[in-house]
């Protein structure tokens, strides 16, 4: 869930990317290197995964964003629990698994902590995947992965695009899909383009209103990726320089603030968070601290009316998690600043 940005400093740290086209690819990170479809978004990838792998069940884990649900038939999906260290609770639901089943694990904020229980339902025969679309930049996904989603725009400015790599033998889809177009392109385009005026110049936050908009109004239907988007991404990226400044903005949060830290200790190598995520009593109260000072920190995810209520732990989770903007835009003061912002604010740990 995005924050509105609604004070009055132009210096506002978190939001929707604009358009930068100063970058320069060097060498594309490992999951744009291997044999993969380029399209609009994630959620038509979710959706083309499922329609050509025609699976029984759908096992989805109880934390996530309400579009990974949305992707597949409501009847088909079953879920599996994740507690608060956003690990599976245990692996006694990996036996009703039947072979064909699609089985998707998230890397939450970066971090990919489900390989035992995907190690297991590969041996009873189910299709893996790995949500990656907030751990594009990491150096490695799961050896156990078949197929791995990603979402570019989720780190850079391009109106469109999502990333759907074949693992291994995994049969990649065929399927010929028209180049997304149309009004939802046209306002994605418009929302980065003034984005980008906004962080140059200043002046009106419309682009918020059109962000929103779009993400509501994204389609599942899967679609190419745009020209404009698959040049940025293969011309105009530095993916080295970016995966570099978001794990030295990452560290200068971790020193200052591991004692809310979501996942706390040394950032192991190879991994590019998305973002410092934090886990708070008092969120809220701490949120709107941080919005007064022009700090927008997003909150993951709205699970009501998404997961169902038994899933107790991961329920808490979206009631307690946000995420602190560390990303490439950003510099040491930049972060110096957030987080004397964030310790003024006077967040509470959560207890479990």
């Amino acid at each position: 869930m995005a924050a509105e940005p609604t004070a009055s400093s132009a210096a506002i740290i978190g939001g929707m990317f604009g358009l930068d086209l100063e970058g320069r690819t060097g060498s594309l990170p490992p999951l744009l290197r291997v044999p993969g479809l380029w399209l609009a978004n994630a959620r038509g990838a979710l959706r083309l995964l499922h329609d050509t792998l025609h699976p029984t069940a759908v096992w989805l884990p109880s934390y996530l964003c309400d579009v990974v649900a949305r992707a597949f038939p409501l009847p088909q999906v079953r879920w599996y629990d994740v507690g608060g260290e956003l690990r599976p609770v245990d692996a006694a639901w990996v036996d009703e698994v039947q072979s064909g089943d699609l089985v998707l694990f998230i890397d939450y904020f970066g971090f990919a902590r489900w390989e035992e229980n995907a190690r297991a339902v590969r041996r009873r025969g189910a299709w893996v995947v790995e949500d990656a679309c907030q751990s594009m930049l990491n150096e490695a996904c799961s050896p156990c992965a078949q197929f791995v989603i990603c979402s570019p725009r989720k780190f850079f400015g391009v109106p469109d695009g999502g990333i759907l790599a074949a693992m291994g033998d995994a049969p990649l889809p065929a399927a010929e899909l028209p180049r997304v177009e149309g009004e939802w392109w046209l306002e994605a385009f418009d929302a980065i383009q003034r984005r980008t005026a906004f962080d140059q110049h200043g002046g009106d936050r419309r682009w918020f209103d059109l962000f929103r908009r779009i993400e509501a109004g994204a389609p599942f239907a899967p679609h190419r990726m745009s020209a404009l988007s698959e040049i940025v991404l293969r011309q105009r990226t530095d993916y080295a320089a970016t995966a570099a400044r978001r794990r030295a903005n990452y560290e200068r949060l971790a020193r200052t603030l591991a004692d809310v830290a979501l996942f706390p200790g040394r950032l192991a190598d190879g991994v590019v968070p998305i973002g410092f995520p934090v886990r708070l009593e008092n969120r809220e109260d701490v949120r709107r601290a941080l919005f007064a000072r022009d700090i927008f920190p997003p909150v993951h995810w709205d699970l009501h009316d998404v997961v169902p209520a038994g899933f107790e732990a991961s329920h808490r989770l979206a009631g307690q998690v946000m995420t602190l903007p560390c990303d490439q835009r950003y510099d040491e003061a930049d972060m110096a600043r957030v987080a004397e912002a964030f310790v003024a604010a006077g967040p509470l740990p959560a207890r479990e």
